[in-house]
């Protein structure tokens, strides 16, 4: 889609947080590492078996969101350190968001942050 998007004020989040996205309102993503400039986002396939996971990465400082620049976006997600891996590339500026399949930042709520307030 090689979208452009605004910098974005990054909305406080925990792992944990859920997040749902415009393109995706069905879909709820949960966040699993997160920094000043980035969020990694994971959700199973759909059709998939159990630890196969898609995600997304949350550029606040683009206003993006989309898989990293790797060939055919194969980086394994499935555990917490593996997201945490991705997000130390990312800020070290190894990696980016594709060019080809970033989308606009397209938040429609956030699942859970409430709980948290309330208790």
């Amino acid at each position: 889609m090689n979208a452009t998007g605004a910098p974005t004020t990054p909305i406080p989040l925990d792992a944990g947080d859920r997040i749902r996205f415009g393109l995706e309102p069905r879909r709820s993503y949960t966040v699993h590492a997160l920094s000043e400039h980035f969020v990694v986002c994971t959700r199973p396939r759909d059709f998939a078996t159990t630890g196969e996971f898609l995600y997304t990465v949350i550029d606040w400082r683009g206003g993006i969101r989309g898989p990293v620049n790797v060939v055919a976006q194969s980086v394994d997600v499935s555990t917490d350190e593996q997201c945490r891996d991705l997000l130390e590339n990312l800020e070290a500026g190894r990696w980016e968001i594709s060019h080809r399949n970033r989308v606009q930042l397209d938040i429609l709520d956030i699942l859970d942050i409430l709980d948290r307030d309330e208790s």
